[in-house]
């Protein structure tokens, strides 16, 4: 049985992250159109999401196999933050794209994102399992 797709490929799943018409089988990352809220908003292709859509997947596919109760995937705050090489950085805050921060500051915060926020755990069980938790806020 085949999934629909969105147009750019992407599995429809339900709030858990479940593929549609598929009784064990989830999505996550740029191959999930998941939505983030009630409003009509979808993850985007991009680390933001795929972290809480990696996190949300691996704990329903947990709890599909331990017959317990899936948590629903949901992330409303939407940010963005976009490296411009030397001229600096730009953070977006909202669906609407409000700016907030512009330059050396949005670098800065840019460059912390790329070294501190999105790199995996150490190789260490305590800090990956407790950085696998779904009830992490992110952005």
């Amino acid at each position: 049985m085949t999934s629909d797709r969105d147009p750019q490929g992407r599995l429809h799943v339900d709030e858990n992250l479940k593929v549609l018409g598929q009784q064990h089988v989830y999505a996550a990352g740029d191959v999930a159109y998941a939505a983030t809220d009630d409003l009509g908003n979808f993850a985007a292709m991009c680390c933001q999401h795929a972290i809480s859509l990696g996190r949300h997947a691996g704990s329903n596919v947990a709890a599909d196999l331990l017959g317990v109760e899936p948590t629903p995937y949901r992330q409303p705050k939407h940010v963005t933050c976009l490296d411009l090489g030397a001229w600096g950085a730009v953070f977006t805050e909202g669906w609407d794209r409000q700016l907030k921060l512009v330059k050396d500051e949005a670098k800065a915060l840019k460059t912390q994102i790329n070294t501190l926020w999105i790199y995996p755990p150490a190789a260490d069980r305590a800090t990956a399992l407790a950085a696998a938790d779904t009830m992490i806020p992110v952005a």
